[in-house]
């Protein structure tokens, strides 16, 4: 059994087939999303814990840079099949050590455990001697870390008339209402029709004051992920028009929430609910037994997730970081607190000059 550490497209490629089908993957670990960071600037890779080409666990690490600070990420994980827990300190290892080669002040990881009857999170983990020079919490902000899982349980229904059942009468009736009102599910698969989706997105991003990556810094990715099929895209259309759209994004045999937006007009057509439950119906015709409606977002976006969520899984004791270097990392912190309130603004500018670089 060895470690290896790669950005060699042969491996990537299997290292993508990994996470798509282990249980206890997610799709922060694929090495096409992590890639998309490359719009900012940042780097990448993934260490793999292989025997004659047979994976068997790893994590996927981003090594984001800003000006003379670096920082080693791992939003999710390490993880390793059932069976290999024993090499799961091994693998937490050796973040600090690649933190170290590649001149990081920072690192942390976020393991996927939680007291829960689930097999896509561990209920438990082994002894990890690993993290006794680590701090529990994480300090870096800027690279989206897994934290928990809404999930959405499949396995109560047989057929598409029980799963519309599992959910409350309001629910229900906002489904069937958003039904009535004529909108068409398409699947955006075009680059003309995913940049649609995608403008969107921006659109009510932009609408409800909060950021999501531009066009340039995202779209080829994106467009790349839907050609793949790691990633499905959906559209809610009415009288041809782009009334609502979902991205969705596959990991651990299961499908993940990651954005979405929707024109507000008079009378409500309920896209929104509308969307949410093409998208559980196409996961549930894929045979997964779960979907990942994902935590957070502003009042009205979580109201309606868990609307249709059964239970919320929170990580627990999961998120460790070790200081690479202090000096850095407080210059770091300090210039953050000053800079914190630009954040969209400078996101936009790292991507322009990356662009122009």
């Amino acid at each position: 059994m060895e470690i290896i550490f790669t950005k060699e497209t042969q491996w990537l490629q299997k290292w993508d087939d990994f996470v798509l089908s282990e249980d206890k993957a997610s799709h922060l670990m694929l090495a096409q999303w992590n890639a998309t960071f490359s719009g900012y600037g940042f780097d990448f890779e993934v260490g793999i814990l292989q025997q004659d080409g047979q994976i068997h666990g790893g994590f996927a690490a981003v090594v984001a840079k800003a000006a003379m600070f670096r920082f080693y990420v791992v939003p999710y994980g390490p993880i390793v099949s059932e069976g290999f827990e024993k090499y799961l300190d091994e693998l937490v290892a050796k973040v600090p050590q690649r933190a170290r080669f590649w001149k990081c002040c920072y690192a942390h990881v976020s393991l996927p455990v939680a007291a829960s009857p689930n097999r896509h999170v561990y209920p438990t983990l082994p002894e990890l001697p690993s993290l006794v020079d680590a701090k529990p919490g994480q300090l870096f902000k800027y690279v989206y870390s897994g934290y928990g899982l809404n999930w959405v349980d499949l396995r109560k229904a047989d057929s598409t008339e029980s799963l519309l059942e599992m959910f409350k009468s309001t629910t229900r009736r906002d489904i069937r209402s958003a039904e009535r009102k004529g909108l068409e599910l398409r699947f955006l698969e075009t680059a003309d029709q995913i940049k649609l989706g995608y403008d969107l997105c921006l659109q009510n991003a932009e609408a409800n004051q909060y950021s999501i990556r531009d066009w340039h810094a995202f779209g080829p990715d994106l467009i790349a992920m839907v050609n793949s099929g790691m990633a499905k895209f959906l559209g809610a259309f009415h009288e041809g028009d782009l009334k609502g759209a979902v991205l969705l994004l596959k990991g651990g045999n299961y499908y993940t929430y990651i954005l979405g937006g929707s024109k507000r007009q008079k009378p409500d057509l309920l896209a929104g609910h509308f969307l949410q439950w093409q998208a559980i119906r196409f996961v549930f015709s894929e045979g997964c037994d779960g979907y990942n409606i994902s935590l957070g977002g502003s009042a009205g976006v979580i109201n309606l997730k868990n609307s249709f969520a059964d239970v919320q899984i929170v990580f627990e004791n999961s998120k460790y970081h070790w200081v690479i270097s202090p000096f850095y990392l407080k210059c770091y912190m300090f210039v953050e607190s000053k800079l914190k309130r630009h954040k969209k603004t400078l996101a936009r500018l790292f991507s322009v000059l990356k662009r122009k670089s």
